[in-house]
């Protein structure tokens, strides 16, 4: 559904309304898909200080599971609502069993870092080993065009972004308006106080962890649908963009991330219009750059974070 990139530069680089108005909706697409995964990257962030390179890996998970679960079911709306239900409890697994005991430890963030690092090979090689370097189909069917507006996207496309926006809204409420949203913000700013006014901060990062990872497995099963296939490294591919959205919106809030990941969204699928396709990634962390030069704590973040 996205433009074609030719190979004459001219052709490339050619600009017109209809081609802008098509760039800018796979723009927010990827925008919405890339909140799904950021939101829980941030939330982990902000919670625990952890920078969890694993993540990324979390949306493959989803992936591979919504390819397993339509083997078994021949629904896809069944088999996205057992990925989520699955990935959440693989969220509240990975905390009881990992990220707790090394925080009981007192292990330094640094070394908690590295350890994501060395979860996130392991996961890869897991997967690669299982299912090789093939492209998994979610849905094995022929995908279906629909255009609204001139805009054509794919059937899976509108269904994908619906559903990232609702579940997009869903958390935006539950943090802003819920008992739950509070004691997690609370934990945020400040962990110490949290404590003593009551709050049980374990109990609100296992719930961030459970929550983060469910939304990033509902977005690998959105981006398999929408790239029409989920690989072993799928995942991994988006983990610099992720985190180019986190720190773009501001480390560690939640509104940051969503808005961080739409502006990362945006530029990368309309820098295509002036610049080749292997360029539009740098094109978006540059923006990342130079947003961060003005702004150091990002669009939402505080500069007490920064340090």
């Amino acid at each position: 559904d996205e433009a074609t990139t030719t190979t004459k530069p001219s052709a490339t680089n050619a600009f017109s309304w209809p081609r802008f108005w098509q760039q800018a909706a796979s723009g927010l697409r990827m925008g919405l898909l890339l909140a799904l995964g950021a939101v829980g990257l941030s939330l982990v962030f902000g919670t625990t200080g952890l920078s969890n390179f694993a993540h990324a890996e979390m949306l493959s998970m989803g992936g591979i599971l919504a390819f397993l679960a339509m083997q078994l079911t021949g629904n896809i709306w069944l088999s996205g609502a057992l990925v989520v239900v699955v990935m959440a409890a693989f969220g509240w697994v990975q905390d009881a069993v990992l990220w707790k005991p090394l925080r009981k430890r007192r292990l330094s963030l640094t070394q908690m870092m590295i350890v994501s690092i060395g979860f996130s090979i392991v996961l890869q090689n897991i997967f690669q080993f299982f299912f090789g370097a093939n492209i998994l189909r979610i849905d094995p069917s022929t995908p279906k065009t629909v255009t609204l507006a001139g805009i054509t996207l794919t059937v899976q496309s509108y269904v994908a972004m619906g559903i990232a926006l609702v579940a997009i809204i869903a958390v935006a409420l539950v943090m802003k308006y819920t008992r739950f949203g509070r004691a997690t913000r609370a934990v945020a700013d400040n962990r110490p106080l949290a404590e003593a006014s009551g709050i049980d901060v374990d109990r609100v990062i296992r719930s961030v962890w459970t929550v983060g990872v469910a939304l990033a497995g509902l977005s690998g099963v959105l981006l398999g649908l929408v790239l029409n296939g989920i690989a072993w490294n799928t995942g991994w591919h988006y983990l610099l963009l992720l985190f180019a959205a986190v720190i773009l919106g501001g480390i560690g809030t939640t509104f940051g991330a969503i808005v961080g990941a739409l502006i990362i969204g945006l530029v990368i699928e309309m820098a295509n219009i002036w610049l080749p396709g292997d360029l539009k990634h740098a094109a978006a962390l540059l923006i990342l750059i130079v947003v961060l030069l003005v702004r150091p704590q990002g669009l939402f973040g505080r500069k007490e974070r920064i340090g």
